[in-house]
């Protein structure tokens, strides 16, 4: 490599002529390796060396380079004399470090003797540090080295505060050669990688090497012993910055403390470094910062200013200790004063650690929000935290409170209980705004605590005015209603959010039934009265309940959430397309540095208006995401949404063992009493329902029922839970009881929802058959209405059969098409019947209604056994797989039931269709053997 060959000309310079050769480069280029092989060469070609190496805390010792000159091996005692002498006597040195030359002559002499019989070379090491008396010996030899065969080879950087009147002394003598110490090329760090591992360069991480290393000598040998290449590995291995290369990166800036300086400057100022900054900052030239940058870029530690590895500040910050903390304090007022944006100072403040002052408690909250927004909740976090050991009043801290609790619980809900009894606290003391009061009551909520949440809601009736805050308050009331239906029915509570309807503007999802309903609610004439929602910005010294009711400091993620608040509204009134609509709008803005809370809460809601509308693939998909982001824990009674979608939809989808598995994960005991409670009902009463256990799934539908029936919808959408307990009561042979609760949803209204379309379906199977087609008609345009695809599927399928049984063939495979086209869409092809005939041959009769299939004293016809809507769903699949050919413990095994409850499928088929043995269904079943 390159410094084998400057070794090599060196040698050969004081073989011929002798002078002066001044080495320069940055740290860790390779001086100090270049002295050495020029040492050992010599050395061995019978030169006499004097090497020597000057240090920063030996500059005011007199002679402390010739004093290491006096110990060095195998020099002529005349020389070994003439060096004591001058050491041994320090007063020779003046003042200012200079010797009168007279001192030195017997010196020369010793050494020009030598020289007539060999060469000498005299080697200095970080020639900047030497200490005068020794500059003013070495400057006399070097006026009369190149006369008498004497080489003096010193070493030094480029730019240093404390050189040696920057060497231009040295520089100015007649036959000076100035050396410049390079970095390596690429393809010399291949040689070196190939030296220390036998692979050839081609196959090793050569490129990553240089680039990491800057071609810097020492910092890409560092690099080669941090791979510990195996030889036998697979090639390219990774490049590991480990403990090798931090420590020589520390270790050449140890030796040049100007170049230090600069460089953990840098280091400081992160991303907010810049020339100027740094020199601020050290209170130093710009112009000499800028010649350290220049100088460190070519030496390969840096790059255009900044560092080459994320690694490298961590190791140079390390060599702080103590400085570190005063650094960051000085870097937080630089960048305060030049009005740098807050996460830039905050960063520096909480690095710093010591208590805030006032002005610091703004810089730090604005911080917060401005990192929440950018998805870095961890660094907000610790913004609040700081912000939390400031001196403040007790409204102030109960802010910092509550936004600490409101930004642990985008990340994880449960890790912020410690600072919910903190703010419980401050509460109960009346400490507190609004805001904090409406956070309380949701996470109590969220985690089951009724009795504080009721608690914390009654301070709030009693003492804010919502008013003002109208869209802020809409979405409380519907995340109250999700949580716990039931505290909306208390009087006081109910007259709270009245007022918040019948006195503010309303939103542009404003429920339209709100102001109507609390006409009659709001006790004559009373106002209530509050403070603020939120903390002015500008105003921290002062009480919440000391301010105006005027909105303030906007929260990081208000209008998201104000559109979160309107989908749960249009759940609400079960307008599933447009609330799909809404979500789909929101999960495409999500980015990857969305915080978890929120992306889980957003994907469950997702999940279940994809369930609605029949998509079980993505609404399973959706809802899988969204649990695996949050620990079960941290989901509160809400893990009932996406739980609840994932048991119906891979019911439905027929992967029973999937909807197994999450119906054995716990949920807490008070998700019954919210508004997830019936949706895992009705999942779990489909999951019964399905695997032949129509009791128990009845008794999960009709827990469903509202104990009262004025009681408003349910937030999540309407159930329909009539519609499933009257399939409950069909499979159960008793169809008059099924009819009373599909009539009694049909009535409910004349909007068009999934439940209603369903019912209609189920009263088309109980009524007679003139008006069988009526019901699906009308249930057709019911679920074309609301998007519901699966439930389309099946009752287009139902149409289809009467069509072929009728004659209309090309009617039938239109619908039948089209119905077995959303089933598959939807994750469900087997949900839709097949026909029982060719579509193309003589049209087969009617079949049974559900109702008859009900009542076992009436028998049907092998004439008419072919159309197969007697059967539950759960009947259909046993038959299928019995006229397949399959056991009765295969189709057990297939669909996760026991044998026994395969044989009493079986035997309700046969009643049910009108035949005798097994053999008789591929007919019936138009299933081919």
């Amino acid at each position: 490599m390159r410094a084998l060959s400057h070794a090599d000309d060196l040698i050969e310079q004081a073989e011929q002529r002798g002078g002066v050769l001044f080495l320069e480069g940055g740290p860790g280029t390779g001086k100090t390796f270049l002295l050495d092989e020029v040492k050992r060469r010599a050395e061995a070609s019978g030169f006499v060396c004097l090497p020597a190496t000057g240090y920063r805390d030996e500059r005011d010792v007199h002679f402390s380079i010739l004093e290491q000159f006096v110990h060095a091996s195998a020099i002529p005692d005349g020389i070994r004399s003439a060096l004591r002498r001058i050491v041994g006597n320090r007063a020779l040195a003046a003042p200012s470090g200079t010797v009168p030359s007279h001192d030195v002559q017997g010196l020369v002499s010793a050494l020009v003797s030598a020289a007539a019989h060999t060469g000498i070379l005299i080697l200095v090491d970080d020639v900047h540090h030497v200490d005068p008396a020794s500059q003013s010996c070495l400057l006399h030899l070097a006026r009369r080295a190149q006369s008498h065969r004497i080489t003096l080879v010193m070493a030094c950087p480029r730019t240093s505060r404390d050189g040696i009147r920057d060497h231009l002394e040295f520089l100015g003598l007649s036959g000076t050669r100035l050396v410049e110490v390079a970095n390596l090329r690429e393809e010399e760090v291949g040689q070196l990688l190939e030296r220390a591992t036998g692979v050839g360069a081609a196959a090793g991480p050569t490129g990553a090497v240089h680039r990491i290393s800057g071609g810097n000598p020492a910092l890409a040998t560092a690099l080669v012993r941090d791979l510990h290449v195996d030889p036998a590995a697979a090639y390219p291995p990774p490049v590991r910055v480990g403990a090798a290369f931090r420590t020589a990166y520390v270790a050449g800036l140890v030796r040049h403390p100007p170049l230090a300086e600069t460089v953990r400057a840098i280091a400081v100022l992160g991303d907010d470094s810049t020339p100027l900054r740094a020199a601020r900052l050290l209170e130093r030239p710009p112009g000499e910062i800028e010649q350290h940058l220049a100088e460190l870029d070519r030496a390969g530690l840096l790059e255009n200013g900044g560092f080459r590895h994320p690694a490298v500040p961590g190791a140079v910050l390390s060599m702080l200790g103590a400085e570190l903390p005063d650094l960051h304090r000085r870097a937080a007022a630089l960048l305060f004063t030049e009005g740098a944006p807050a996460p830039a100072v905050a960063q520096h403040l909480v690095a710093a650690d010591d208590r805030p002052d006032p002005s610091q408690v703004r810089v730090l909250r604005l911080a917060w929000q401005q990192l929440l927004m950018a998805g870095q909740p961890d660094r907000a976090l610790a913004c609040l935290r700081l912000a939390d050991r400031a001196e403040l009043g007790p409204g102030q801290r109960g802010r910092i409170i509550a936004a600490m609790i409101g930004t642990l619980c985008y990340v994880n809900p449960l890790a912020a209980e410690p600072e919910v009894n903190r703010l419980l606290a401050a509460a109960r003391a009346g400490e507190v705004d609004c805001g904090a009061l409406r956070l309380l009551v949701l996470w109590f909520l969220w985690f089951g605590g009724r009795e504080r949440a009721r608690e914390v809601m009654t301070r709030l009736v009693e003492s804010c005015e919502p008013s003002h805050t109208h869209d802020e308050v809409r979405g409380f009331q519907a995340l109250i209603g999700c949580l716990w239906p039931d505290l909306l029915a208390d009087p006081g509570v109910h007259a709270y959010f009245c007022d918040a309807g019948g006195t503010a503007a309303p939103g542009r999802h404003a429920p339209a039934a709100m102001s109507a309903s609390c006409a009659e609610s709001v006790p004559g004439g009373r106002r209530l009265l509050a403070p603020s929602v939120t903390a002015p910005a500008g105003n921290d010294g002062h009480d919440a309940v000391e301010r105006p009711s005027v909105p303030a400091v906007i929260n990081p993620r208000w209008f998201r959430e104000l559109d979160l608040a309107a989908v749960l509204e249009l759940t609400r009134k079960g307008e599933m397309t447009l609330a799909d609509r809404l979500c789909e709008e929101q999960w495409s803005r999500l980015t990857p540095d969305e915080l978890p809370a929120r992306k889980a809460l957003l994907g469950g809601l997702r999940a279940h208006i994809r369930w609605n509308l029949g998509d079980l693939r993505t609404a399973a998909e959706s809802a899988a995401y969204a649990l695996e982001l949050l620990p079960d824990r941290s989901w509160g009674v809400a893990v009932g949404m996406p739980l609840s979608v994932l048991i119906a939809a891979h019911t439905l989808m027929g992967e029973p063992h999937q909807a197994v598995q999450y119906l054995e994960r716990p949920v807490p005991d008070e998700m019954w009493d919210s508004s997830f409670g019936p949706l895992y009902r009705i999942a779990r009463g489909r999951y019964l329902l399905e695997s032949g256990r129509p009791h128990a799934a009845l008794t999960d539908f009709t827990a469903c029922a509202p104990a009262d029936e004025s009681r408003e919808r349910n937030p999540l959408g309407p159930l329909g839970w009539r519609a499933h307990a009257a399939e409950a009561y069909l499979a159960l042979g008793e169809p008059e009881r099924a009819r009373r609760l599909v009539v009694a949803e049909i009535v409910q209204g004349d909007r068009p929802t999934d439940a209603r379309g369903r019912a209609l379906a189920v009263l088309a199977a109980l009524d007679e058959p003139g008006r069988r087609r009526t019901h699906l008609e009308e249930a057709e345009r019911t679920l074309r209405a609301t998007g519901s695809r699966l439930s389309l599927a099946r009752v287009l399928g139902d149409l289809s059969h009467l069509d072929l049984a009728e004659g209309l063939t090309h009617t039938a495979r239109a619908r039948w098409s089209e119905a077995r086209g959303l089933a598959t869409e939807c994750g469900a092809p087997h949900r839709v019947r097949p026909l029982a005939a060719p579509l193309d041959g003589p049209p087969a009769p009617a079949g049974p209604s559900l109702a008859e299939a009900g009542r076992p004293e009436r028998a049907v016809p092998a004439s008419t056994g072919a159309a197969t809507g007697g059967l539950t769903e759960a009947e259909r699949q046993v038959a299928s797989l019995a006229a397949a050919g399959r056991s009765n413990r295969q189709i057990g095994s297939q669909l996760y039931i026991t044998v026994s409850t395969v044989e009493q499928h079986l035997t309700r088929v046969y009643r049910k269709l009108a035949v005798q043995r097994r053999s008789d269904l591929t007919g019936v079943l138009g299933l081919l053997s």
